[in-house]
């Protein structure tokens, strides 16, 4: 193992440094960007080079580090709320962030929690808070997002292991059957046509979210050149190309006729508003915060309210449990294989809590029966 700092000569009579690295066999460069003139060092210049040689001993400490499978003791100390903070933050899930984080706030009472006390005693602690502020589910949630920013805490080599892989399978929280709320045509036709004074895009964005299924961290997000069009058999044909910003899976997606209904009515806004790549600007979330989104579930409660829908059910992502259970109640290729690759879902399984069927459907799937004769049948007879 070895860090050398290295000089490269540069046309202009300067010189460059960078690292010469070799560890577990391999050998690779740092270029640190940092110049200087050799011959008549100027006091900035020796201050560089001091710089250069700090920045060596730092690399060389970092792999005594990894190579004897010691961490950083100042990093474990620091705070884990504020590292799970910025590493939620990043992935966009708006609503989760918001949840997730007030609760853990709340839990810690907003004082430094060190990654040391992060244990499967504290996080067995948590889960039981958790349990008693909000649903059982939406507990899983936020546990299974707590988990994954303590695995990339383990990726950065903070902690050496993660706490929660000690909790056996039976002891773990499982996820509960639950109703999706999710709307029948009627329904969005009848929430179509009530009036109410929220921001439009607002409204457009849910619905195309019923006609599409796209997660909200895909709709606010989604920019013009996603929309894709083609003509097959003389006919034109709108798609989405897009990476999903939960499963980071590209998806290339048909637009229902109410989908493009919507895009259509956006593109001929748009030729009147300050131009913007985003299908739907004033939906587009600043990175890192949640502002639009509670603007957006606050839109969504008042437009419940004046449909005379409960709150509860109309919530952006039933725009999503909408478009599946419409597609596998309306059509007749509406199977869930369809439906798992509309959604963007990686495993099927995760299709399948779209398989309860409305009471309407079992009626007449009920009814669809073919019927016999029972008038001179011989039921009666002994």
């Amino acid at each position: 193992m070895g860090v050398k700092l290295r000089e490269k000569q540069l046309s202009n009579g300067q010189v460059s440094f960078y690292l010469d690295i070799y560890h577990n066999k391999t050998r690779w460069y740092e270029f640190l960007e940092i110049h200087i003139n050799k011959n008549r060092p100027s006091n900035d210049d020796k201050e560089k080079k001091r710089l250069a040689n700090e920045i060596r001993a730092k690399r060389e400490h970092e792999l005594i580090v990894d190579e004897n499978g010691l961490n950083n003791r100042k990093k474990k100390l620091a705070c884990f709320a504020l590292f799970f903070e910025e590493y939620i933050s990043q992935k966009n899930y708006n609503g989760l962030n918001a949840g997730i984080l007030s609760q853990l706030k709340k839990f810690t009472k907003e004082q430094p929690l060190p990654f040391t006390k992060v244990t499967t005693a504290w996080m067995k602690e948590f889960e039981r808070y958790l349990l008693k502020q909000v649903s059982n589910n939406t507990t899983l949630a936020y546990l299974i997002a707590l988990n994954a920013g303590i695995n990339e805490a383990v990726r950065q080599r903070i902690i050496p292991k993660n706490p929660w892989h000690d909790v056996p399978q039976h002891q773990r929280l499982k996820r509960q059957d639950t109703f999706r709320s999710a709307f029948t045509i009627e329904q969005l036709q009848h929430l179509a046509n009530t009036p109410c004074k929220i921001e439009k895009q607002i409204k457009q964005a849910y619905f195309f979210a019923c006609f599409t299924g796209l997660r909200w961290s895909d709709i606010n997000p989604l920019r013009w050149d996603e929309i894709v069009i083609k003509n097959i058999e003389g006919e034109q044909r709108y798609f989405l190309y897009f990476e999903q910003e939960k499963t980071e899976g590209i998806e290339y997606l048909p637009l229902s006729e109410n989908a493009i209904d919507i895009i259509k009515e956006r593109t001929a806004e748009s030729a009147s508003e300050e131009k913007s790549v985003y299908v739907f600007p004033k939906m587009k979330e600043v990175d890192g915060t949640t502002k639009i989104y509670e603007k957006m579930k606050a839109g969504l409660k008042k437009w419940a309210k004046a449909a005379e829908i409960e709150k509860s059910k109309l919530h952006f992502h039933s725009g999503r449990h909408t478009f599946a259970t419409n597609i596998l109640e309306s059509s007749a290729d509406g199977d869930l294989y369809t439906v798992s690759k509309l959604l963007g879902h990686r495993d099927i399984k995760s299709t399948q809590i779209y398989a309860k069927v409305r009471d309407k459907r079992k009626h007449d799937a009920v009814k669809a029966l073919p019927k016999i004769d029972f008038t001179k049948s011989n039921l009666n007879v002994a």
